[in-house]
Protein backbone atom coordinates (compact mmCIF):
# COMPACT_ATOMS: atom_id res chain seq x y z
CA UNK A 1 0.00 0.00 0.00
CA UNK A 2 2.76 2.28 0.70
CA UNK A 3 4.61 1.34 -2.40
CA UNK A 4 1.85 2.24 -4.27
CA UNK A 5 0.83 5.26 -2.91
CA UNK A 6 3.86 6.80 -3.08
CA UNK A 7 4.70 5.70 -6.48
CA UNK A 8 1.46 6.97 -7.75
CA UNK A 9 2.05 10.66 -6.25
CA UNK A 10 5.63 10.46 -7.90
CA UNK A 11 3.94 9.70 -11.23
CA UNK A 12 1.54 12.52 -10.83
CA UNK A 13 4.41 15.21 -9.79
CA UNK A 14 6.22 13.83 -12.80
CA UNK A 15 3.21 14.61 -14.76
CA UNK A 16 2.58 17.75 -13.71
CA UNK A 17 6.13 19.62 -13.66
CA UNK A 18 6.97 17.90 -16.81
CA UNK A 19 10.34 18.41 -18.26
CA UNK A 20 11.48 15.00 -16.34
CA UNK A 21 13.56 13.43 -19.26
CA UNK A 22 16.84 14.13 -20.01
CA UNK A 23 18.01 16.02 -23.48
CA UNK A 24 21.02 15.34 -25.60
CA UNK A 25 23.33 18.26 -26.08
CA UNK A 26 22.41 19.78 -29.64
CA UNK A 27 24.60 22.20 -31.56
CA UNK A 28 23.81 26.08 -30.79
CA UNK A 29 20.44 27.27 -32.13
CA UNK A 30 19.87 30.91 -33.43
CA UNK A 31 18.89 33.46 -30.66
CA UNK A 32 15.47 33.35 -32.45
CA UNK A 33 14.89 30.05 -30.94
CA UNK A 34 15.99 30.99 -27.73
CA UNK A 35 13.65 33.99 -28.09
CA UNK A 36 10.66 31.33 -29.32
CA UNK A 37 11.46 29.26 -26.33
CA UNK A 38 11.26 31.54 -23.65
CA UNK A 39 8.23 33.01 -24.91
CA UNK A 40 6.89 29.46 -24.77
CA UNK A 41 7.69 29.47 -21.30
CA UNK A 42 5.60 32.68 -20.47
CA UNK A 43 2.25 31.13 -22.45
CA UNK A 44 2.50 28.54 -20.28
CA UNK A 45 2.66 30.61 -17.06
CA UNK A 46 -0.72 32.49 -18.44
CA UNK A 47 -3.32 29.13 -18.56
CA UNK A 48 -1.95 28.45 -15.03
CA UNK A 49 -2.41 32.03 -13.30
CA UNK A 50 -5.72 32.14 -15.19
CA UNK A 51 -6.66 28.35 -13.47
CA UNK A 52 -6.02 29.80 -10.58
CA UNK A 53 -8.15 33.03 -10.96
CA UNK A 54 -10.80 30.55 -11.51
CA UNK A 55 -10.62 28.92 -8.29
CA UNK A 56 -10.13 31.38 -6.40
CA UNK A 57 -13.42 33.08 -8.07
CA UNK A 58 -14.96 30.12 -6.94
CA UNK A 59 -14.48 30.44 -3.68
CA UNK A 60 -15.83 34.30 -3.56
CA UNK A 61 -18.50 33.65 -5.42
CA UNK A 62 -19.07 29.98 -6.19
CA UNK A 63 -20.62 28.37 -2.59
CA UNK A 64 -23.83 26.37 -2.75
CA UNK A 65 -25.98 24.98 0.02
CA UNK A 66 -24.79 22.19 1.19
CA UNK A 67 -28.72 20.35 0.18
CA UNK A 68 -31.23 21.44 -2.17
CA UNK A 69 -34.05 20.67 -3.57
CA UNK A 70 -34.65 18.00 -6.36
CA UNK A 71 -35.64 19.76 -9.50
CA UNK A 72 -34.62 23.42 -8.81
CA UNK A 73 -31.43 24.71 -10.46
CA UNK A 74 -28.46 24.89 -7.88
CA UNK A 75 -27.82 28.51 -7.21
CA UNK A 76 -24.46 30.14 -6.90
CA UNK A 77 -24.10 32.35 -3.77
CA UNK A 78 -21.25 34.97 -2.84
CA UNK A 79 -18.18 34.19 -0.07
CA UNK A 80 -19.42 37.60 1.66
CA UNK A 81 -23.55 36.98 1.50
CA UNK A 82 -22.48 33.29 3.59
CA UNK A 83 -20.43 34.71 5.85
CA UNK A 84 -23.40 37.42 6.78
CA UNK A 85 -25.53 34.86 6.42
CA UNK A 86 -23.66 32.42 9.45
CA UNK A 87 -22.32 35.65 11.11
CA UNK A 88 -19.15 34.41 10.58
CA UNK A 89 -16.82 37.56 10.36
CA UNK A 90 -13.56 36.36 9.44
CA UNK A 91 -12.66 33.65 6.96
CA UNK A 92 -9.12 32.13 5.44
CA UNK A 93 -8.14 30.21 3.14
CA UNK A 94 -4.42 28.37 1.54
CA UNK A 95 -4.99 26.11 -1.52
CA UNK A 96 -2.83 23.70 -2.69
CA UNK A 97 -1.53 22.33 -6.54
CA UNK A 98 0.88 20.47 -7.65
CA UNK A 99 1.97 19.80 -3.30
CA UNK A 100 2.74 23.25 -3.11
CA UNK A 101 0.63 26.44 -2.43
CA UNK A 102 -0.84 27.96 -4.98
CA UNK A 103 -2.83 30.59 -3.59
CA UNK A 104 -3.66 32.14 0.11
CA UNK A 105 -6.90 34.56 0.60
CA UNK A 106 -8.23 35.95 4.10
CA UNK A 107 -11.89 37.55 3.71
CA UNK A 108 -13.43 39.75 6.41
CA UNK A 109 -12.50 40.80 10.03
CA UNK A 110 -10.74 38.91 12.82
CA UNK A 111 -12.81 40.82 15.71
CA UNK A 112 -16.21 41.77 15.13
CA UNK A 113 -15.67 44.09 17.90
CA UNK A 114 -12.73 45.90 16.76
CA UNK A 115 -13.45 45.35 13.01
CA UNK A 116 -9.65 44.40 12.42
CA UNK A 117 -9.14 42.83 9.21
CA UNK A 118 -8.38 39.36 8.59
CA UNK A 119 -5.38 38.80 6.65
CA UNK A 120 -3.38 35.74 5.60
CA UNK A 121 -1.21 36.27 8.63
CA UNK A 122 -3.65 36.57 11.33
CA UNK A 123 -3.59 33.77 13.95
CA UNK A 124 -6.40 31.45 14.79
CA UNK A 125 -6.87 28.21 16.46
CA UNK A 126 -6.52 25.03 15.03
CA UNK A 127 -7.95 22.69 17.60
CA UNK A 128 -7.54 18.87 16.25
CA UNK A 129 -4.98 20.43 13.67
CA UNK A 130 -2.51 19.85 16.49
CA UNK A 131 -2.72 16.08 16.49
CA UNK A 132 -1.43 15.76 13.30
CA UNK A 133 1.45 17.84 13.30
CA UNK A 134 2.14 16.06 16.98
CA UNK A 135 1.91 12.75 14.98
CA UNK A 136 4.47 14.02 12.29
CA UNK A 137 7.20 15.08 15.16
CA UNK A 138 6.46 11.46 16.95
CA UNK A 139 7.04 9.44 13.24
CA UNK A 140 10.53 12.09 13.36
CA UNK A 141 11.52 10.60 16.52
CA UNK A 142 10.41 6.90 15.79
CA UNK A 143 12.81 7.65 12.16
CA UNK A 144 15.51 8.36 14.47
CA UNK A 145 14.94 5.59 16.80
CA UNK A 146 14.09 7.32 19.94
CA UNK A 147 10.74 6.34 20.35
CA UNK A 148 9.03 3.02 19.36
CA UNK A 149 5.57 3.17 17.95
CA UNK A 150 4.71 -0.55 18.91
CA UNK A 151 6.28 -0.34 22.37
CA UNK A 152 3.76 -0.82 25.57
CA UNK A 153 3.31 3.17 26.47
CA UNK A 154 3.70 2.16 30.03
CA UNK A 155 7.64 1.33 29.45
CA UNK A 156 7.62 4.89 27.61
CA UNK A 157 5.99 6.98 30.66
CA UNK A 158 9.05 7.90 33.08
CA UNK A 159 6.98 10.77 35.26
CA UNK A 160 3.02 9.56 35.02
CA UNK A 161 1.65 6.13 36.32
CA UNK A 162 -0.48 4.32 33.60
CA UNK A 163 -4.46 4.28 35.09
CA UNK A 164 -5.28 0.91 34.99
CA UNK A 165 -8.26 -0.30 32.60
CA UNK A 166 -11.77 -0.67 33.16
CA UNK A 167 -11.84 -3.63 31.27
CA UNK A 168 -9.10 -5.55 29.01
CA UNK A 169 -6.19 -4.98 31.87
CA UNK A 170 -3.88 -7.11 29.93
CA UNK A 171 -4.42 -5.29 26.74
CA UNK A 172 -0.96 -3.85 25.03
CA UNK A 173 -1.38 0.25 24.41
CA UNK A 174 1.29 1.27 22.05
CA UNK A 175 2.34 4.84 21.14
CA UNK A 176 0.74 3.95 17.56
CA UNK A 177 -2.42 3.40 19.41
CA UNK A 178 -2.45 6.85 20.89
CA UNK A 179 -1.42 8.34 17.30
CA UNK A 180 -4.36 6.70 15.44
CA UNK A 181 -7.40 7.16 18.19
CA UNK A 182 -7.34 3.05 19.05
CA UNK A 183 -6.21 3.23 22.51
CA UNK A 184 -9.45 2.95 24.29
CA UNK A 185 -8.75 6.70 26.50
CA UNK A 186 -11.25 8.24 27.57
CA UNK A 187 -13.49 10.31 25.55
CA UNK A 188 -13.71 13.47 27.45
CA UNK A 189 -13.46 16.82 25.27
CA UNK A 190 -11.37 19.71 26.51
CA UNK A 191 -13.40 22.50 26.96
CA UNK A 192 -10.36 25.38 26.87
CA UNK A 193 -10.03 27.41 30.17
CA UNK A 194 -11.19 31.66 30.22
CA UNK A 195 -8.36 34.20 30.35
CA UNK A 196 -9.50 34.95 33.28
CA UNK A 197 -9.36 31.22 34.67
CA UNK A 198 -5.97 29.18 35.81
CA UNK A 199 -5.28 26.24 34.05
CA UNK A 200 -3.61 22.94 35.21
CA UNK A 201 -0.80 21.81 34.41
CA UNK A 202 0.37 18.35 32.35
CA UNK A 203 0.16 16.26 35.53
CA UNK A 204 -3.15 17.89 37.00
CA UNK A 205 -4.36 17.06 33.28
CA UNK A 206 -3.69 13.40 33.36
CA UNK A 207 -5.00 13.27 36.90
CA UNK A 208 -7.97 15.29 36.33
CA UNK A 209 -6.60 17.33 39.61
CA UNK A 210 -8.10 21.53 40.01
CA UNK A 211 -7.64 23.43 38.50
CA UNK A 212 -8.30 21.03 35.78
CA UNK A 213 -12.24 20.87 34.85
CA UNK A 214 -11.45 17.43 33.36
CA UNK A 215 -11.87 14.14 35.12
CA UNK A 216 -9.13 12.01 34.88
CA UNK A 217 -7.69 10.47 32.29
CA UNK A 218 -9.24 6.53 32.31
CA UNK A 219 -9.21 3.24 30.17
CA UNK A 220 -12.35 1.84 28.85
CA UNK A 221 -13.06 -1.16 26.83
CA UNK A 222 -10.48 -0.97 23.58
CA UNK A 223 -12.90 -2.35 21.45
CA UNK A 224 -16.36 -2.56 20.97
CA UNK A 225 -18.46 -4.65 18.54
CA UNK A 226 -18.87 -2.22 15.58
CA UNK A 227 -15.21 -0.32 16.10
CA UNK A 228 -11.88 -0.43 17.31
CA UNK A 229 -11.26 2.97 17.02
CA UNK A 230 -12.62 6.05 19.00
CA UNK A 231 -12.05 9.67 18.80
CA UNK A 232 -9.89 10.49 22.07
CA UNK A 233 -8.36 13.41 22.64
CA UNK A 234 -7.32 12.07 25.98
CA UNK A 235 -4.29 9.66 23.90
CA UNK A 236 -2.37 12.61 22.62
CA UNK A 237 -2.57 14.20 25.91
CA UNK A 238 -1.03 11.00 27.11
CA UNK A 239 1.39 10.81 24.07
CA UNK A 240 2.45 14.64 25.32
CA UNK A 241 3.52 13.22 28.24
CA UNK A 242 5.91 10.82 26.46
CA UNK A 243 7.01 13.31 24.04
CA UNK A 244 8.25 15.00 27.37
CA UNK A 245 9.89 12.29 29.19
CA UNK A 246 11.16 11.25 26.06
CA UNK A 247 12.90 14.65 25.52
CA UNK A 248 13.20 16.05 28.67
CA UNK A 249 11.79 19.35 27.03
CA UNK A 250 8.89 21.13 27.02
CA UNK A 251 6.58 19.91 24.41
CA UNK A 252 5.86 23.25 22.99
CA UNK A 253 10.35 23.66 22.74
CA UNK A 254 9.54 20.46 21.33
CA UNK A 255 7.78 21.51 18.37
CA UNK A 256 9.48 24.66 17.71
CA UNK A 257 13.17 22.71 16.92
CA UNK A 258 11.33 19.19 15.37
CA UNK A 259 8.69 21.10 13.52
CA UNK A 260 7.98 24.64 13.36
CA UNK A 261 11.62 25.99 13.22
CA UNK A 262 12.77 23.64 10.20
CA UNK A 263 9.75 24.65 8.25
CA UNK A 264 9.94 28.38 8.95
CA UNK A 265 6.67 28.41 10.05
CA UNK A 266 6.19 32.01 11.73
CA UNK A 267 2.62 32.35 12.50
CA UNK A 268 2.48 29.10 14.29
CA UNK A 269 2.48 28.33 18.19
CA UNK A 270 1.76 25.67 20.77
CA UNK A 271 3.24 28.03 23.54
CA UNK A 272 1.03 28.86 26.83
CA UNK A 273 0.14 31.29 26.94
CA UNK A 274 0.23 32.47 23.64
CA UNK A 275 3.23 34.98 23.05
CA UNK A 276 2.50 38.82 22.76
CA UNK A 277 4.15 38.81 19.11
CA UNK A 278 1.40 36.09 18.15
CA UNK A 279 -0.96 37.57 20.45
CA UNK A 280 -1.07 40.77 18.49
CA UNK A 281 -2.26 39.53 15.29
CA UNK A 282 -4.27 36.74 16.77
CA UNK A 283 -8.08 36.14 15.56
CA UNK A 284 -11.14 36.54 18.46
CA UNK A 285 -13.29 33.58 18.18
CA UNK A 286 -16.81 34.07 17.70
CA UNK A 287 -19.80 32.22 19.17
CA UNK A 288 -22.82 31.12 17.46
CA UNK A 289 -25.13 34.09 17.68
CA UNK A 290 -22.16 36.64 16.46
CA UNK A 291 -20.45 37.46 19.87
CA UNK A 292 -16.74 37.37 20.60
CA UNK A 293 -15.92 34.93 22.90
CA UNK A 294 -15.27 36.04 26.37
CA UNK A 295 -11.75 36.80 26.79
CA UNK A 296 -11.41 36.36 22.97
CA UNK A 297 -10.57 33.17 22.87
CA UNK A 298 -9.85 30.20 25.44
CA UNK A 299 -6.94 28.79 26.77
CA UNK A 300 -5.92 24.74 25.82
CA UNK A 301 -3.29 23.42 27.82
CA UNK A 302 -3.78 20.01 26.55
CA UNK A 303 -1.49 21.26 23.64
CA UNK A 304 -0.75 18.28 21.86
CA UNK A 305 -4.90 17.16 20.94
CA UNK A 306 -5.85 20.76 20.68
CA UNK A 307 -3.00 23.97 21.72
CA UNK A 308 -1.69 24.69 18.01
CA UNK A 309 -2.08 28.73 16.95
CA UNK A 310 -1.51 28.87 13.35
CA UNK A 311 -2.60 30.13 9.77
CA UNK A 312 -3.81 28.16 6.47
CA UNK A 313 -1.15 28.95 4.84
CA UNK A 314 2.07 27.67 7.59
CA UNK A 315 -0.35 24.56 7.70
CA UNK A 316 -0.36 24.10 4.03
CA UNK A 317 3.24 24.45 3.91
CA UNK A 318 3.70 21.79 6.44
CA UNK A 319 1.37 19.65 4.67
CA UNK A 320 3.01 20.73 1.07
CA UNK A 321 6.48 19.20 2.50
CA UNK A 322 4.36 15.79 4.02
CA UNK A 323 3.54 15.45 0.12
CA UNK A 324 6.43 16.48 -1.22
CA UNK A 325 8.38 14.16 1.12
CA UNK A 326 5.89 11.57 -0.07
CA UNK A 327 6.45 11.53 -3.27
CA UNK A 328 10.31 11.27 -2.96
CA UNK A 329 12.03 14.42 -2.23
CA UNK A 330 13.93 14.75 1.37
CA UNK A 331 11.16 16.39 3.28
CA UNK A 332 12.38 18.91 6.26
CA UNK A 333 10.72 16.81 8.97
CA UNK A 334 10.15 13.13 7.52
CA UNK A 335 11.98 11.40 5.10
CA UNK A 336 10.07 9.88 2.31
CA UNK A 337 9.23 6.49 3.59
CA UNK A 338 8.09 8.07 6.76
CA UNK A 339 6.00 10.51 5.06
CA UNK A 340 4.19 7.39 3.16
CA UNK A 341 3.86 5.54 6.77
CA UNK A 342 2.28 8.71 8.33
CA UNK A 343 0.12 8.64 4.64
CA UNK A 344 -0.95 5.34 5.19
CA UNK A 345 -4.47 3.98 6.43
CA UNK A 346 -3.71 2.54 9.82
CA UNK A 347 -6.70 1.07 11.30
CA UNK A 348 -10.23 1.81 10.11
CA UNK A 349 -9.90 4.78 8.12
CA UNK A 350 -7.92 6.44 10.44
CA UNK A 351 -4.25 7.15 9.76
CA UNK A 352 -1.89 9.43 12.08
CA UNK A 353 -3.96 12.44 13.24
CA UNK A 354 -6.56 12.46 10.59
CA UNK A 355 -8.94 10.73 8.75
CA UNK A 356 -9.14 8.46 5.25
CA UNK A 357 -11.24 7.86 3.17
CA UNK A 358 -11.71 7.27 -0.61
CA UNK A 359 -10.10 4.99 -3.67
CA UNK A 360 -7.57 5.39 -6.25
CA UNK A 361 -6.90 8.93 -7.31
CA UNK A 362 -9.55 9.84 -5.00
CA UNK A 363 -8.43 8.93 -1.76
CA UNK A 364 -7.90 11.86 0.35
CA UNK A 365 -6.85 13.15 4.06
CA UNK A 366 -9.01 15.02 6.24
CA UNK A 367 -9.26 16.71 9.41
CA UNK A 368 -11.74 18.74 11.14
CA UNK A 369 -10.46 20.99 13.99
CA UNK A 370 -12.74 23.38 16.95
CA UNK A 371 -12.35 25.57 19.78
CA UNK A 372 -14.41 27.46 21.70
CA UNK A 373 -15.05 30.04 18.74
CA UNK A 374 -13.25 29.10 15.90
CA UNK A 375 -13.76 26.73 13.15
CA UNK A 376 -11.77 24.88 10.35
CA UNK A 377 -11.00 21.86 8.23
CA UNK A 378 -8.48 20.57 5.41
CA UNK A 379 -8.15 17.92 3.35
CA UNK A 380 -5.84 16.73 0.74
CA UNK A 381 -5.82 14.53 -2.21
CA UNK A 382 -2.13 13.26 -2.43
CA UNK A 383 -2.42 11.63 -5.70
CA UNK A 384 -3.75 15.02 -7.19
CA UNK A 385 -1.10 17.03 -5.52
CA UNK A 386 -4.49 18.87 -4.04
CA UNK A 387 -5.59 19.98 -1.03
CA UNK A 388 -6.94 23.47 0.83
CA UNK A 389 -7.18 24.19 4.88
CA UNK A 390 -9.88 26.63 5.71
CA UNK A 391 -9.48 28.37 9.24
CA UNK A 392 -12.66 30.56 10.49
CA UNK A 393 -13.32 32.71 13.57
CA UNK A 394 -16.54 31.26 14.36
CA UNK A 395 -18.14 28.11 15.90
CA UNK A 396 -21.17 28.68 13.00
CA UNK A 397 -17.44 28.28 10.58
CA UNK A 398 -18.33 24.59 9.71
CA UNK A 399 -21.58 25.24 7.96
CA UNK A 400 -19.88 28.14 5.83
CA UNK A 401 -17.12 25.50 5.56
CA UNK A 402 -19.27 22.63 3.86
CA UNK A 403 -20.50 25.41 1.63
CA UNK A 404 -17.01 26.81 0.46
CA UNK A 405 -16.03 23.33 0.31
CA UNK A 406 -18.77 22.75 -2.62
CA UNK A 407 -17.72 25.45 -4.48
CA UNK A 408 -13.61 24.04 -4.48
CA UNK A 409 -14.80 20.93 -5.08
CA UNK A 410 -16.42 22.02 -8.25
CA UNK A 411 -13.32 23.74 -9.58
CA UNK A 412 -10.97 21.29 -8.58
CA UNK A 413 -12.94 18.20 -10.27
CA UNK A 414 -13.12 16.91 -6.57
CA UNK A 415 -15.23 13.62 -6.23
CA UNK A 416 -16.77 14.39 -2.97
CA UNK A 417 -17.99 17.75 -0.70
CA UNK A 418 -20.59 18.32 -3.23
CA UNK A 419 -24.11 19.68 -2.47
CA UNK A 420 -26.66 16.65 -1.78
CA UNK A 421 -29.76 16.75 -4.14
CA UNK A 422 -32.65 15.92 -1.68
CA UNK A 423 -36.45 14.97 -2.62
CA UNK A 424 -39.38 16.03 -0.94
CA UNK A 425 -41.52 13.37 0.61
CA UNK A 426 -45.08 13.34 1.22
CA UNK A 427 -46.45 12.43 4.37
CA UNK A 428 -50.11 11.69 5.74
CA UNK A 429 -51.28 15.01 6.64
CA UNK A 430 -52.00 13.74 10.12
CA UNK A 431 -48.91 13.13 10.55
CA UNK A 432 -47.51 16.64 10.13
CA UNK A 433 -50.34 17.01 12.59
CA UNK A 434 -49.27 15.02 15.47
CA UNK A 435 -45.66 17.30 15.02
CA UNK A 436 -47.03 20.53 15.56
CA UNK A 437 -46.61 22.11 19.22
CA UNK A 438 -44.24 23.86 21.44
CA UNK A 439 -40.34 22.13 22.00
CA UNK A 440 -38.69 22.97 24.91
CA UNK A 441 -35.05 22.88 25.07
CA UNK A 442 -35.37 24.79 28.63
CA UNK A 443 -37.80 27.16 30.20
CA UNK A 444 -35.96 29.68 28.43
CA UNK A 445 -35.88 28.24 24.94
CA UNK A 446 -38.09 26.78 22.63
CA UNK A 447 -39.34 25.51 19.29
CA UNK A 448 -42.62 25.97 17.98
CA UNK A 449 -43.76 23.84 15.29
CA UNK A 450 -46.56 24.40 12.66
CA UNK A 451 -47.89 22.51 10.10
CA UNK A 452 -47.96 24.32 6.49
CA UNK A 453 -49.45 22.27 4.03
CA UNK A 454 -46.58 19.35 3.59
CA UNK A 455 -44.06 20.52 5.20
CA UNK A 456 -43.51 22.21 8.88
CA UNK A 457 -42.78 25.29 9.89
CA UNK A 458 -40.00 25.35 13.07
CA UNK A 459 -39.56 28.67 14.45
CA UNK A 460 -36.18 28.60 17.48
CA UNK A 461 -37.07 31.45 20.03
CA UNK A 462 -36.13 35.08 18.76
CA UNK A 463 -35.00 33.53 15.46
CA UNK A 464 -36.71 33.53 12.13
CA UNK A 465 -39.18 30.72 10.98
CA UNK A 466 -37.59 27.85 8.71
CA UNK A 467 -39.50 25.35 7.05
CA UNK A 468 -38.37 21.87 6.69
CA UNK A 469 -39.48 18.91 4.55
CA UNK A 470 -39.85 15.25 4.96
CA UNK A 471 -36.72 12.65 4.13
CA UNK A 472 -38.25 9.94 6.49
CA UNK A 473 -41.43 9.41 8.62
CA UNK A 474 -39.99 11.02 11.31
CA UNK A 475 -36.66 12.67 10.50
CA UNK A 476 -37.27 16.37 8.56
CA UNK A 477 -34.54 18.92 6.67
CA UNK A 478 -33.78 22.63 5.81
CA UNK A 479 -32.01 23.79 3.06
CA UNK A 480 -31.55 27.82 4.29
CA UNK A 481 -29.21 26.35 6.44
CA UNK A 482 -29.22 22.95 6.44
CA UNK A 483 -30.40 21.86 9.55
CA UNK A 484 -32.08 18.13 10.44
CA UNK A 485 -34.47 17.11 13.17
CA UNK A 486 -36.30 13.94 14.51
CA UNK A 487 -38.95 13.42 16.01
CA UNK A 488 -38.96 10.32 18.97
CA UNK A 489 -42.42 8.82 20.45
CA UNK A 490 -42.87 7.22 23.45
CA UNK A 491 -44.43 3.53 23.69
CA UNK A 492 -47.60 4.01 22.87
CA UNK A 493 -46.95 6.28 19.76
CA UNK A 494 -47.61 9.78 21.16
CA UNK A 495 -44.86 12.64 20.43
CA UNK A 496 -42.74 13.25 23.08
CA UNK A 497 -39.29 14.86 22.11
CA UNK A 498 -37.34 15.99 18.83
CA UNK A 499 -33.35 16.11 18.45
CA UNK A 500 -31.90 18.68 16.17
CA UNK A 501 -28.54 18.75 14.19
CA UNK A 502 -27.01 21.50 12.64
CA UNK A 503 -23.14 20.92 11.51
CA UNK A 504 -21.38 19.39 14.63
CA UNK A 505 -24.46 20.99 17.01
CA UNK A 506 -26.76 19.38 18.80
CA UNK A 507 -29.75 19.71 20.83
CA UNK A 508 -33.14 17.76 22.46
CA UNK A 509 -36.20 19.39 23.39
CA UNK A 510 -39.00 17.75 24.91
CA UNK A 511 -42.69 18.47 23.94
CA UNK A 512 -44.56 20.36 26.40
CA UNK A 513 -48.15 21.33 24.23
Amino acid sequence: MIVKLGSFIEKNKRDYEGNSVKKKRTPRRPAVLILLFVGFLFSGCGPQKALTGKRIKAAEKGLMRAVYLKGLKLEKLTLADRMRFYKVPGVSIAALDRNKIEWVRAYGERDAQTRQAMTPDTLLQGGAFSQMMTAAAALGLAEKGILDLDADIGSLLKTWRLPPPASEPKTKITARDLLTHSSGFSTQVFEGYAQDEPWPSLAQILDGDKPAKNGPIWISARTTSTSRTRYSESGYVVFEQILQDLTGKPFSAFMNETLLDRLGLKNSSFALPLPDAFKARAAAGHLREGQPAKGLWNNYPEAAAKGLWTTPADFAAFLADLLQAAAGAEGKILSPETARLMLSPQIEGHSFGFLVDGRGSDIHYSLRGRTLGFSCFMVVYPAKGQGVVIMTNSENGTLLIQEILGALSEAYGWAHFRPEEKEVLRLDPATYQAYAGRYEVNPAYGLEVKQDDYALVIQPTGQAPTKFFAEAQTLFYSTEPYVRIQFFKDRKGAVEGLVLWQGDFEIEAKKVR
